[in-house]
């Protein structure tokens, strides 16, 4: 009776992790990703800037400023190094949006290149790399019902806890026959 209650548990435990398989994934998946992405502080100095973060911001003023003040001043900070940086992406973006307008006006498409990735795809076969089986092997079948997969896995379950327990009578009763008498269940 303890087996079939513990059988009954983990079949329920299977059926809410099916249920639920591909939006655990996916949430598993966005945690990690977002661990990653994360800046672990609010003022990120990329590298070889961030020793000027150490050496000139962190090590001599932020033990004896106030959180605000030395917010305000890692943000000044910020603002003088990155600005060349930003004026230049700046340029290129306008010059970018001047040549789209000019290829607009003469009635051409936007993207008019062809990037590097897109000349490969005739090169690129994923089928030779085994890469397209992985995918499919890892891919829920949405398509099937999952409590008709369900009763299966039920019924197979059934089947092998008969067998089980014809397993244990049969080793109940040959334990029996070896101690002389008839086993008390």
């Amino acid at each position: 009776m303890l087996l079939n209650i513990l059988i009954a548990l983990y079949n329920s435990a299977y059926e809410d992790i099916y249920e639920n398989a591909n939006d655990e994934y996916l949430a598993t998946f966005a945690h990690k990703t977002m661990k990653f992405v994360r800046a672990p502080d609010e003022n990120v100095f990329i590298a070889p800037f961030n020793l000027i973060e150490i050496f000139c911001l962190a090590i001599p003023c932020e033990w004896w400023m106030s959180k605000a003040l030395y917010e305000r001043v890692n943000d000044i900070v910020m603002g003088i190094i990155y600005s060349p940086l930003l004026l230049c992406s700046a340029y290129f973006e306008v010059r970018m949006a001047r040549e789209i307008r000019a290829s607009r006006k003469r009635g051409d498409e936007d993207d008019d290149t062809i990037e590097e990735w897109e000349q490969m795809t005739g090169e690129l076969d994923f089928e030779s790399d085994g890469w397209n089986k992985r995918v499919e092997s890892a891919k829920s079948n949405l398509e099937e019902d999952p409590a008709v997969v369900a009763v299966a896995e039920l019924k197979k379950m059934r089947e092998e806890m008969d067998k089980l327990k014809a397993m244990i009578e049969g080793l109940s009763q040959t334990l029996s026959v070896k101690n002389g008498g008839p086993s008390e269940d």
